[in-house]
This record gives C-alpha cells, sequence and structure tokens, in this order.
C-alpha cells in the first residue's frame, strides 16, 4: 500500500470519528479542550440516533444524505441553544466555572504541552506495535470475529440501510429467520464505517486495519486520559497514564488478536470519555451538555451494547463519594444524570429494542475457566492471562493504589476496580454458575472482563507513575534544604518543573525494562494477523478479490466455511453459501457439502443443490482450526465429471458445475430458482420460501 492510499485512509477516518461529534460538541457548547476526547462518542451517538430513526422513515444510509441530517441536526440544536440564552439568561447562561481550568487547582504552566506529551508517547508506542504486528497494516487476521465485521461493512455499504435484521438474513437465507441463532446484530460500528469504506481504495481488511492504528495512535491515550481525570486532575498524572496505555497486554492487545474484538475495543474507548462528559456536566450544571450526555450514552450502547454495565458502575461509585462530599449540591448532579439517562432512554430506545432481541443469545454463552482461583488472582496481580508477566506494570499500579489509599477523595474508584476484579477472578479460575448473570453481559468472557479490569488499573499507573515522581521532587527539595525564607509557604510549593523531569525519568527507566513487553504486545497482534496466513494464504486473498471477474453478482458460490472463504464477500463482492465461521449450515447445505460428488447419481442432493442455487464451487486448503477436516465432498474436486476448473491460484480454486451433464439439465435448475428471492435488491441477500432445518452440528468449526 503506498503512502497516498495510506495518508488518504487515515483522514476519512479521523474525519469520519471527530468530524460528525465536533459539529454537535460545538452546537451544544462542549468546551473545545473537550472536544478532541468526546467528539467521537457525541458523533457515534448522533450517528446512531440518525440511523435508527431515518430507517423507519425511509432514510438512505449513504454519505450525503446522513450529512445533510447531520448538519439539519447541529443547526437546530445550535439555534435553540442561541435562542434560550438570548431570551432565558438566567436559566441558560452560561454557569460560572466550580474551577478555574480542567485542572483545577493542580494546574501549572505547561500543563497541556505535558498531556500533549503523554498523548504523543502514549500513542506511539501503541501505533507502532499494532503497525509491526498487521505486518505493515496488510495483515489479516485469521481467526473467529473479524470476516463478520469485513461483511457487515461491505453489506450496509451496498445496502444502503441501517437495520440490524439484515445481519440475520446476511446469515441464514435457507432458513426462516426467527428460528436462526443470530436473528439481529449491533451494527452501529459497521453502519459508521460503511459511510466512508467506499471512499478509501483499500480493501476493507486493510480499512479495518488503519482504524484501528487511528484508535491506538489517538483515541487509547485520549480515552486513558479521560479516565484519568475522573480520579485525578493532576496533570502529570494524566500524561503518565496516557503514556503507558499502550504497555500493557490484557488491554488493549488480547482483545485485538482474539477475534479481534473491534467493535468491543472501539467501545471501551467510549467508555472514559462519556464518564468524564457526564461527571463535568453535572458538576458545573451545563444545562446544553444533557443532550450530548444523552447522545454519548446511546453511542457507548449502539458500539457495544455490554458497556453500559462498565460505565454504569463507575457512575454509581462516584455518586456514592458526590453524596459525602458535595452534600449540599447531591440533589442537582442526581437530577442532572436522571434527566440525562431518561433522555438517553428515549432516544435510544429504538436501539435499544433492537439489541433485546439478542439478549438471550448473549446470555447463553459460557466460556470454560482456564485456571483456578490462585491462578487466577496471580494473573491479575502481574497483568497477565497467557503472557508474560508484567512486574513493571505492577509496581506503578501498586504505587497508584498507594497514592488512592492516602487520598480519601479517591477511595471510590476501588468500587469499579474491585468489582470487575473479583469478575475477573470468578471467570478465569472458577466454572461455578453463581454469578453468570453478572457475567452475561461480556459473554462470560474472562477475557473481556479482564481486559476491562486493565482498563480501569491503567489510570492508577499513571497516578503511579506521578506518585513516584513527585516522591523523588520532595526528596530532591529536602537534600537541597532550600524553602525561601521570606516566605515558609512558598517554600513547601512543589518544583513542577522537577516533578515532570522525574515523571520523564520514572518512564523512561520503565519503558526500557519493559521493552520486552513492547515486543511481546505486537507478537500477540501477530498471532493471527498475517500477510500470508493459515486461514488465508496470500493466493487465496488473491482468488477471493477477484471472484467478481468469474462468479456472477447474483451467484452463490458453494463453499466449506472452515477454509477462510467467509472472507469472499467482504474481499470480492460475491456470496458464499455459508458466511461465517459461526454459521451451522442448514441440512441441505451440509448434504451438498458432504455429498457434491454423488449429485449426477442422487436425486436428493441434486434437488438440494438446485434449491441452493449452487452453480459454482470454492475449494481452498487453508484451516481456521489445524484439526478441522474439509467436508468430504469438497475433497477431490477434480475427479468430479461435472465439475469444471475456472481458475486456480495457489491453494485455492474456482470451480463451476455443468447442470447441462446432470439429471434434468439446467432446465431443472433454473426452475428450483422459484423459491429463491432477493431482498431489497441486494445481490446474494436471498430468502428461501421453503426454509429449511438447521443441521444439529454444534460448532461447525
Amino acid at each position: 500500500m503506498g503512502i497516498g492510499p495510506l495518508l488518504l485512509c487515515v483522514l476519512l477516518i479521523v474525519v469520519l470519528w471527530w468530524g460528525p461529534g465536533w459539529l454537535l460538541g460545538e452546537a451544544l457548547g462542549v468546551r473545545r479542550t473537550l472536544l478532541p476526547v468526546v467528539a467521537p462518542l457525541l458523533g457515534m451517538g448522533a450517528l446512531t440516533v440518525i440511523g435508527v430513526m431515518g430507517n423507519s422513515l425511509g432514510l438512505s444510509w449513504q454519505l450525503l444524505p446522513v450529512t445533510a441530517v447531520l448538519l439539519v441536526l447541529a443547526g437546530i440544536l445550535f439555534g435553540a441553544r442561541i435562542l434560550l440564552r438570548r431570551y432565558f439568561p438566567d436559566k441558560f447562561g452560561t454557569p460560572a466555572r466550580s474551577q478555574p481550568s480542567i485542572f483545577g487547582k493542580h494546574r501549572f504552566a505547561g500543563s497541556w504541552w505535558i498531556l500533549l506529551a503523554g498523548l504523543v508517547a502514549g500513542g506511539a508506542v501503541a501505533g507502532v506495535s499494532w503497525i509491526v504486528g498487521t505486518e505493515g497494516l496488510l495483515g489479516i487476521n485469521q481467526d473467529w470475529d473479524i470476516p463478520w465485521h469485513a461483511n457487515m461493512i461491505r453489506l450496509i455499504s451496498v445496502n444502503h440501510e441501517w437495520d440490524p435484521g439484515i445481519a440475520g438474513n446476511f446469515a441464514y437465507y435457507d432458513t426462516s429467520i426467527p428460528d436462526a441463532p443470530i436473528r439481529s446484530y449491533p451494527i452501529a460500528f459497521h453502519a459508521v464505517l460503511s459511510l466512508f469504506w467506499p471512499l478509501s481504495s483499500v480493501s476493507i481488511p486493510v480499512f479495518l486495519n488503519v482504524f484501528v492504528l487511528v484508535m491506538m495512535a489517538v483515541q487509547l491515550p485520549l480515552s486513558t486520559m479521560a479516565l484519568t481525570m475522573l480520579v485525578t486532575r493532576r496533570p502529570i498524572a494524566v500524561a503518565a497514564a496516557a503514556a503507558v496505555s499502550g504497555w500493557f497486554t490484557v488491554y488493549p492487545y488480547d482483545l485485538l488478536w482474539r477475534g479481534p474484538l473491534i467493535p468491543f475495543f472501539a467501545g471501551m474507548l467510549l467508555v472514559g470519555p462519556f464518564a468524564f462528559l457526564a461527571v463535568k456536566g453535572a458538576l458545573e450544571r451545563q444545562k446544553f451538555w444533557v443532550l450530548g450526555i444523552a447522545f454519548g450514552a446511546v453511542g457507548v450502547i449502539a458500539v457495544h451494547p455490554s458497556l453500559a454495565f462498565v460505565v454504569l458502575p463507575v457512575l454509581v461509585f462516584w455518586l456514592l463519594s458526590a453524596l459525602i462530599r458535595r452534600k449540599g449540591r447531591i440533589l442537582g448532579i442526581t437530577v442532572y444524570l436522571a434527566v440525562s439517562g431518561v433522555l438517553a432512554a428515549i432516544i435510544g430506545m429504538p436501539i435499544i429494542a433492537q439489541m433485546l432481541k439478542e439478549s438471550a443469545r448473549v446470555s447463553k454463552q459460557v466460556w470454560a475457566a482456564d485456571t483456578d482461583r490462585n491462578g487466577a488472582i496471580q494473573n491479575i496481580v502481574f497483568l497477565n492471562h497467557g503472557s508474560m508477566a508484567m512486574p513493571i506494570l505492577t509496581a506503578l499500579v501498586a504505587l497508584g493504589c498507594l497514592a488512592v489509599a492516602f487520598r480519601i477523595r479517591m477511595w471510590w474508584y476501588f468500587g469499579p476496580v474491585l468489582a470487575f476484579a473479583f469478575l475477573s477472578v470468578y471467570t478465569m479460575g472458577s466454572d461455578s454458575p453463581r454469578f453468570m448473570t453478572l457475567t452475561a453481559p461480556f459473554y462470560d468472557d474472562q477475557w473481556r472482563i479482564f481486559g476491562i479490569l486493565v482498563m480501569l488499573l491503567v489510570p492508577l499507573a499513571g497516578l503511579g507513575v506521578a506518585q513516584a515522581a513527585e516522591a523523588v521532587e520532595w526528596a530532591i527539595r529536602r537534600i537541597r534544604n532550600r524553602p525561601v525564607r521570606s516566605n515558609a509557604h512558598e517554600g513547601r510549593r512543589p518544583n513542577h518543573v522537577v516533578t515532570a523531569a522525574a515523571a520523564a525519568a520514572v518512564l523512561l527507566v520503565s519503558g526500557i525494562a519493559a521493552i520486552p513487553y513492547f515486543k511481546q504486545n505486537a507478537q500477540r497482534i501477530n498471532i493471527n494477523t498475517k500477510v500470508d496466513g493459515a486461514t488465508l494464504s496470500t493466493s487465496e486473498v488473491g482468488l477471493l478479490s477477484k471472484i467478481d471477474q468469474y462468479v456472477p453478482q447474483d451467484a452463490t458460490v458453494l463453499n466449506d466455511s472452515c477454509d477462510g472463504s467467509v472472507w469472499m464477500y467482504a474481499l470480492g463482492d460475491r456470496m458464499p453459501m455459508i458466511r461465517h465461521f459461526e454459521i451451522l449450515p442448514t441440512n441441505r447445505q451440509l448434504l451438498v457439502l458432504q455429498k457434491l460428488p454423488e449429485l449426477a447419481t442422487d436425486p436428493e442432493v441434486r434437488e438440494a443443490a438446485a434449491e441452493l442455487g449452487i452453480e459454482w464451487v470454492y475449494v481452498a486448503d487453508g484451516r481456521i482450526r489445524a484439526w478441522d477436516e474439509p467436508k468430504a465432498g469438497l475433497t477431490q474436486p477434480d475427479s468430479i465429471p461435472f465439475l469444471k476448473l475456472v481458475v486456480r491460484e495457489g491453494n485455492a480454486a474456482l470451480y463451476q458445475i455443468d447442470w447441462s451433464q446432470l439429471p434434468g439439465g439446467k432446465e431443472a435448475f433454473d426452475a428450483a430458482a422459484k423459491d429463491r428471492v432477493q431482498l431489497d435488491g441486494v445481490p446474494g441477500i436471498l430468502e428461501n420460501r421453503n426454509p429449511d432445518g438447521i443441521a444439529p452440528l454444534g460448532r461447525i468449526c
């Protein structure tokens, strides 16, 4: 990939991720110092509301109409804010700031430069780790979830419709959708990316890689800063947290090589900004931010519903702390947050209702424990899960915990940390169903829950760096013994230059010691992300990317889902019969996969293939799991007389069935098409009027 397409792709993602929310934030009067952090949150919420409500009104999900609606929405909100301030200045005037700056009493000259340094340092480490791990952004993840995300992006960009139900139609066209395991799917992440991907001139896997690069290099440290600001406003602590945000393996790297869980990771990056916006708005009584907080809540839920169960504990424990420390203001704070929540429920009800369709399926997911209770505790202490222990980071987090313990105003933060530490121990080290309800929103997945815990621990690591730096500065002052005698109080003030220098030294020393962590993080990403991998070889990617040169647009291609052909639609805009590793075949799909060579001799197999519209066959020897056996009917395609080889590229081949050689000929094949109808005019998205039952196989791969 040349530098030109890369820069264009980065620019598109930056505009997409920050642009809509920045426009909305300006309309609502959100300070520009906050907009870089909260703009993605506001934008995701606004686009979700536009998508869900617009779909019911027939709005085409394309860049121009969506942009027009967004501009109208921003214009209305801006006009309403100006009018209310003009005619009701007492109620809607700009409230007096409770603190002189975002840092409060901790502000000092150069605070913003320190934050910028932390942002650059953290983003550089995380960004480089991602680039190396993805083999220069060209690698394709060889594992479970990523082709689904890629397929959904293309599907929505072609369909121009915000409708989670389309995911069920995409997954299953040969059975009735209400009986399929996937009936609906939260598509906000995919729908938003689908607006700009067609303009990028790169493949969807590369587009996703560049998207995550921007998240790692910019949004990860920004989100960490926002989360840290809830605990402390010390600029050095906030900057240090940003600097170390890309050092930990469990979060974010383990969430990105396993699947990868890109929507979940993107949603985690909105947790800190949302909590910070809600808390700051409540404390400062920013009335116009109420709608922004409501949009933000919709954004978090839309990207990944489970993250609502991360935001809530953080806000609840903060509110309990405010109840003790801010007795005179607690009623106003509570009412403010309650109004924001009610408004979020109102504007977010359509997307919430759609996602509740999947709640039963999600809650049934169970992951087996992978260690015992002592092993789980050890994992948490040393911040590792199937990776090397990280004692350097453990020490920084421990220092941060010590700093919190000596500051009673920070004690509330132990609440969410201990809650997710408990859930991590439970999911990693126990198979007891006692607390299954608590872990159900996270698929009972110890990797996700441990990732959330580590996300909450990163601010403590930043606070630990600041605490160490402050201790160094205090020791230097004591050694020098140079108080200003004419003003003893002035002599006790810390020297911020020395503190910042000490923090930089702590980070430098820790970073040198943590070099093995950086190497491990890139290696973790590279476990599954390959240019030439076991599931998708370079040859397979090449053939799938140009399969549209051979296969008609409305055709369905017989495929073995476990060989990587589920990437066919995302890469080549042609529909495989089975479109995700997780999708179980129907009985007649399985019959054709097992008995394709008997098409000429078995009427039942021939009838099943005709009803499915199978005229093309894709065969490759890549495997998502090394122990997966290829489907019996696809093991010797060259020995089947009615299969014509169309193209072979390395270990992948495309064949065409010559129906004229089969009993009944092409006429019998065409006659069976009466039961297949296209949905919404999207080529390959079919529904069968004669649906079949799902084969009782368990997991297909």
